[in-house]
């Protein structure tokens, strides 16, 4: 069975606000990005999820993700993605994170990236 052998992170800027691409009443000079997070497996696979930012501010994101890949290194790849449900809440619901707002703000960005990887990992497998 194989297990996750590392969580990566990306921290991806576009500097949209130059050309002021994607502006609009409540973003007047935004540099869309994402804060990546890649699932890796000792068998040479991979899942893939995003949490998108305006730009200031991804670093956040990126170390929240960072926060959580403990939950998840080391984990069997089909007992982690068997129930997503489970999942979702391991990620949000850690006594020592959870404080900061699982359920709004950007550890649910973090977690969501997370679960989104997972869910790319179980579709590819």
């Amino acid at each position: 069975m194989p297990k996750i052998t590392e969580v990566q992170t990306a921290d991806l800027r576009f500097p949209t606000s130059d050309s002021l691409d994607g502006s609009d009443a409540m973003h007047s000079a935004p540099d869309y990005s994402a804060a990546c997070c890649v699932l890796k497996t000792d068998a040479a696979e991979s899942g893939h999820g995003f949490a998108f930012t305006c730009g200031r501010g991804n670093e956040i994101c990126v170390a929240a993700i960072q926060s959580l890949a403990p939950m998840v290194a080391g984990q069997d790849v089909d007992a982690l993605t068997a129930d997503m449900r489970a999942l979702r809440a391991r990620l949000t619901d850690d006594e020592q994170l959870r404080w900061l707002g699982p359920h709004q703000g950007v550890l649910h960005m973090a977690a969501a990236a997370g679960t989104h990887a997972a869910w790319d990992l179980r579709a590819t497998r």
